[in-house]
Order: C-alpha cells, then structure tokens, then sequence
C-alpha cells in the first residue's frame, strides 16, 4: 500500500508544469498576492475561481510575465516551468510567452487578415522556414481552435470581421500557433453569448490533450464543466487548492463554502 502510494506521489510530480513557492505581488504599497503555494500539472484543466479582486487574474498573468508590464508591479517568490525559474535574467519574457501563451477576457485580434493574425506569432519567434510552413501552421491552428471551416474560404478577410465568438476563437488559434505547452485564459467566456461559450469550452477540453490550460472564471459553473482542478482566491490568498469535484462537494476550508453558496463574493 505504501509502495503504490510512493508511486502515485511519484507520477503526480512528474506531471507537475508549473509550480509557484511563496508567491508575492505588490503595487506599489499594495499587497495583492500573499504566499501563495501551487503546482499546476500538466494536460489538465486547471480554474481559477474566487470574488472580484481576489487576485485570481493577477496571480495568472505571473505565470507568464505579464505583470513585468506594469511599472509599480513587483513579484516575489519563486514560479518555475518544467523546473526552470521563469523570473531568472536569464529568461527572455518575449520567449516565455511563446511557451506560456495566454488569451483574455475580450476577443482582441489584430487589425491584420485572419491569416496574418495566427501567422504573426510563428513569424516574430523564427518558427518557419518558408511560406509552406506557415500555412500548414497557420492551417492546423484553426483546426485546434475549431475554426477553419467556418474561415477557410476568408483567410485574407480581416479577423476584426468575425462575430465574437469568432473572434475569442481566432485569438485561441494565434495563441496555440506557437506551440506553447501552457495556455492561460482569463475569463475567456465572459463577454460571449451562451452558444460561443459552449463552442469555447469544448476547445478547452480538447486542448488539455496538448497543453496545461488554467483558466480565470467567475462561472462556477463553468470551472465545474471545464477544470479537473480548482483553485479558490479570496482576498489575495490562495485558500484552497485541489480536485474539481472535492472543491464543490466537499471544501476543506469554509470560506470556500461560503464562496460555493452564496453567501460571500
């Protein structure tokens, strides 16, 4: 029983993507991610959930840097990927993001053509050597994000031209163009109609074959479709990590009952 127990313990950190240790944020004076402690596992579905302010999109863009872009932020602690410490000097954030891509909240394409939406990543990364190439990227990134029989006929056509669904859709295939292994989504559902959520969180459940997919929801109904684990944030604190299911049914901690019921947030 002990062995089969050292074993699992074994497999779970071999399939450990990103691991964060005493994570700290601040702007300027403001403390807004306290010690936070989690290991993301790869190919899995992980949700971020938790009230307005918790800290959930902040804490998401460290893993991929994004708050280096703003002046008065700093991070503290220690986030690594596949081992590697993400916040050495040595880490070229431009080449992170091409590991860890992210899409957020509203669908934001560029003012170029489908094509050169999904080509542009590719191109600026040196990942193609020739024309032929880049369509077959640029063609097998709209297959992963379910879009390229609905675009195909219009590659030149402007991405800004989609409906929104499209649009969200579009931006999920220039983020998977170059080939990142994990894909952040802050709240890539919320400004969606019902029909383009479902077609978005279908994806999701596909993707999580390639890639390690965290996603920032304030839909708990969505983290419960989508994730197989869950994180919940509540005033900068990450105060409950672990599988999905046990979240909802069975918290460990009452303020993620309370946030489950109702009764905060």
């Amino acid at each position: 029983m002990n062995d089969m127990r050292l074993m699992e313990r074994s497999a779970m950190t071999n399939d450990v993507k990103i691991s964060a240790s005493q994570v700290q944020v601040f702007y300027g004076e403001s403390h807004a991610i306290k010690d936070v402690n989690v290991d993301i596992l790869d190919k899995t579905v992980t949700a971020f959930i938790g009230p307005s302010g918790c800290g959930k999109s902040t804490f998401l863009r460290c893993l991929n840097r994004m708050n280096d872009t703003i002046d008065i932020c700093r991070v503290e602690g220690r986030i690594t990927l596949d081992g590697e410490d993400i916040y050495d000097r040595e880490v070229d954030p431009v080449q992170l993001r091409a590991r860890v891509g992210m899409v957020f909240q509203k669908p934001n394409p560029f003012p170029k053509s489908i094509y050169d939406n999904v080509a542009y990543g590719p191109k600026i990364h040196g990942q193609v050597r020739s024309r032929d190439e880049l369509d077959e990227v640029v063609e097998k990134s709209l297959r992963r994000a379910a879009l390229w029989d609905e675009v195909k006929d219009r590659l030149s056509a402007p991405g800004t031209g989609l409906s929104g669904g499209q649009q969200q859709r579009l931006c999920i295939a220039r983020a998977v163009a170059t080939s990142p292994e994990v894909l952040l989504m802050d709240e890539p559902c919320s400004a969606l109609d019902p029909i383009a959520t479902a077609q978005v969180e279908e994806l999701i459940d596909e993707l999580r074959e390639q890639f390690s997919v965290v996603i920032v929801t304030h839909s708990m109904q969505q983290a419960a479709r989508v994730s197989q684990r869950t994180a919940f944030f509540h005033l900068g604190n990450l105060v409950e990590y672990g599988e999905t299911g046990q979240i909802f049914t069975n918290p460990g901690d009452p303020r993620t009952e309370s946030y489950i019921t109702g009764r905060i947030g």
